[in-house]
């Protein structure tokens, strides 16, 4: 399979590093219901996944949720509860929406469970004078990093016009921060050498990326909108962490869902939970319908659109179970290629699943819609 690496360019073989595909999929920030946004990343790594294990390989994909957030915190405080009733509750519901989906590909990983892990890296950043307190908290100094700004394609005017994480003292505009030890959020944790504070956004997914895969894996994947400032400043850490200026062989981003124009947020207030999808279309219906479009394209919402997959369904079961009478083996080898080389041209699931109404219309082979029915997670 090739797929696209945001870092190059380019599209890429993802080739595993020792036969095990290892994957991290940046997920949502746990203090609300999942939407259709967040469907479309889920089931497209859950394809991948999927598409992967279908030759008999071995994968490992990991779900990053963050637990530790001001978002979180500030629902707590208005709701009179803690952030850790916050996370814990809507990880649940998170997982009753991962299992309506039909996915189970993934393993999750939540970023409070590696704040040891964050503070020994910080600290070890520290000693290597790769990163410096200023005014209670801590950076990453970007100034010996040359490919900074490279998977953004930014240069570095344009990084010091677009920086993030704004206080006084920091050595460069564009430094990371590590450890955030002056906002006061609700959520803190203490260390002898680092004081109270909490190890910030880039860092917590550094932490899980350093324990589980040691720093060095295969895929990095995520919403487009998280190129810059996140996947960059999480970039720039692994680099330092594993002083490897490729620790991820491929960056690869998923294009947003919009509604009306706008992109789909929770923070916009214009969501469409996953669950209230599943109350009126099952789980194949939200597959062929987000599979319909690439999934590197912006994604514009149609309930419409989405009502035309009814159809699209029925079809696909109708011909699973209808009489298929003679089954022609250059057939099923020529519709098998065929589909195997859309999927491994950059998952190209518009073709792909074009073939596969085609097949279920036609009725020229169920072995082969079986076998596209299974990479694309439908149950029937």
């Amino acid at each position: 399979m090739r797929i696209f690496n945001t870092l190059s360019g380019l599209k890429e073989k993802a080739t595993p590093r020792d036969g095990n595909l290892r994957m991290l999929i940046c997920g949502p920030t746990v203090y609300d219901f999942s939407h259709l946004g967040h469907a479309r990343i889920l089931l497209f790594y859950d394809l991948v996944v999927k598409y992967f294990m279908s030759s008999g390989k071995r994968a490992t994909a990991i779900l990053n949720i963050t637990d530790i957030d001001p978002k979180i915190s500030l629902r707590a405080k208005e709701e009179g509860s803690s952030a850790a009733d916050i996370s814990n509750r809507f990880i649940k519901e998170l997982m009753i929406d991962i299992q309506s989906l039909g996915i189970n590909t993934l393993c999750i990983a939540r970023t409070s469970d590696y704040v040891e892990t964050a503070k020994k890296l910080i600290l070890e950043l520290l000693d290597k004078k790769r990163a410096y307190f200023s005014n209670g908290n801590i950076y990453l100094d970007t100034s010996s990093l040359v490919s900074y700004g490279k998977l953004s394609q930014m240069s570095r005017e344009d990084l010091v016009n677009s920086r993030v994480d704004i206080a006084p003292g920091k050595k460069n505009p564009n430094d990371i921060l590590l450890w955030n030890g002056i906002d006061d959020f609700g959520q803190k944790y203490y260390d002898k050498s680092l004081g109270v504070g909490v190890p910030w956004w880039h860092m917590q997914d550094a932490s899980v990326a350093m324990l589980i895969f040691n720093g060095l894996y295969d895929i990095h994947g995520g919403a487009t909108e998280l190129v810059y400032p996140h996947h960059e400043s999480l970039l720039a850490q692994l680099q330092v962490l594993t002083s490897n200026q490729r620790p991820v062989k491929i960056w690869n981003h998923v294009g947003l869902v919009s509604i009306n124009g706008k992109k789909m947020s929770k923070s916009f207030g214009n969501i469409i939970r996953i669950r209230d999808l599943i109350r009126k279309y099952n789980s194949n219906i939200i597959r062929l319908y987000l599979f319909s479009k690439h999934y590197r394209q912006p994604f514009m919402y149609s309930q419409s659109e989405l009502d035309k997959f009814y159809s699209t369904d029925e079809t696909i079961a109708s011909a699973l179970w209808r009489e298929t009478g003679t089954k022609i083996p250059h057939l099923r080898t020529r519709l098998t290629k065929e589909f195997t080389s859309y999927m491994e041209n950059d998952v190209n699931t518009p073709a792909a699943l074009e073939l596969m109404i085609e097949t279920a219309r036609e009725g020229e082979s169920i072995a082969d819609l079986r076998h596209m029915v299974r990479i694309f997670g439908l149950s029937y």
